[in-house]
């Protein structure tokens, strides 16, 4: 029975959506599928998954053809087209699943909407397109090669050795390919780029299966450099990226606890000045909602924070309402010093010492 096509969200993958589709949605249909005029390349930087800051991934995304052959020429069994998987949901979740999707693909990741191809009815060792389009105005998300994440062109050496070496908050980078490369073989697809690079990848050393690693990952674990603390308050907090904000990472601060408190209990050096300044348009990215993001800027308010030596820190604001919740940010080196020159600007900032 063939599928019902029409009026509905059509989303195509062609990285890790191809085996790990959007979750806590179901959809309706989902189909190998082809787009024409792109390839896949393992050219775009990944901090927030298969690497960090200081140690970027490689993750997928699409080259327009022609501008390949300028840069690669003809590679011998390449063909035209780009294999992924479609997937098909209800019109009334389309709100939600792009949410969800621009949210996931945050990373340098921009909408397209294209037609796809759908396989012909017949067997055989790889897959065939049929010659029109099967469907028209399907999501699909390009990480363009003018963003600040994409590293390519690269070579199919540098690809694996930054592959091998790469681990993430959602595991090794190596994971990632041979997970892509086994969906795209399973689906009756040969990827020349992404089967050499998995033969490369698996001539070298890579982390151990289930790996994981913080956001601060590369700021060091030891006394005397902080690395340490901040890795300590990942471990044992549960904390939540702040939307479209890299690097800020905000958990909820108890009633009866005071962030002096928290610094206290990771160890911080009691010689080791933390700085305040009443900040004039208040620490917005503290609050849990846009409203109350609204009051913030409008009220101000006082906001401590805590740089560690080896890079990153915290912020937390004193709310002047009762009823308030209290938050802790959690910052990335680059995000810390940003962060902390939007509420410094204009405003005179002390410093002094736990009490």
């Amino acid at each position: 029975m063939k599928p019902n096509l029409q009026g509905m969200v059509w989303v195509f993958g062609y990285g890790s959506l191809v085996w790990k589709p959007p979750e806590g949605f179901r959809a309706s249909t989902s189909l190998p599928a082809a787009i024409k005029g792109w390839k896949r390349r393992l050219w775009q930087g990944s901090t927030d998954h298969r690497g960090v800051p200081q140690r970027p991934g490689l993750v997928a995304t699409l080259i327009e053809t022609s501008k390949l052959r300028e840069s690669e020429g003809n590679k011998e069994g390449e063909d035209e087209l780009c294999w992924g998987m479609c997937y098909g949901y209800e019109e009334e979740d389309r709100e939600k699943i792009l949410a969800y999707l621009d949210y996931r693909e945050k990373d340098g990741y921009d909408r397209l909407l294209v037609d796809v191809f759908l396989p012909k009815d017949r067997g055989g060792a790889e897959l065939e397109a049929q010659d029109c389009a099967s469907i028209s105005n399907v999501l699909l998300y390009i990480a363009t090669t003018d963003n600040k994440q994409f590293l390519g062109p690269l070579s199919e050496e540098q690809v694996a050795e930054t592959i091998a070496s790469s681990v993430g908050p959602s595991g090794t980078n190596a994971e990632y390919l041979l997970k892509l490369a086994e969906a795209l073989r399973g689906m009756r697809v040969r990827d020349e780029h992404v089967f050499r690079v998995e033969q490369l990848v698996e001539q070298l050393p890579t982390p151990p299966v289930g790996a994981r690693v913080s956001a601060f990952e590369g700021c060091g674990r030891y006394r005397g450099d902080g690395g340490w603390m901040l890795q300590k308050l990942w471990d044992v907090r549960s904390w939540l990226e702040v939307p479209a904000t890299p690097g800020m990472f905000r958990a909820p601060l108890a009633p009866a606890a005071s962030a002096d408190e928290v610094l206290k209990s990771i160890g911080w050096p009691p010689s080791m000045r933390v700085r305040e300044v009443k900040a004039a348009r208040g620490p917005a990215r503290l609050r849990p909602s846009s409203r109350d993001r609204r009051d913030a800027e409008a009220e101000g308010g006082r906001v401590t924070a805590a740089h560690f030596p080896c890079g990153g820190g915290l912020m937390w604001s004193q709310h002047t309402r009762e009823q308030e919740e209290s938050f802790l940010l959690l910052l990335t080196e680059s995000a810390w010093h940003k962060e902390w020159a939007r509420l410094t600007e204009g405003e005179e900032a002390e410093e002094r010492l736990l009490e």
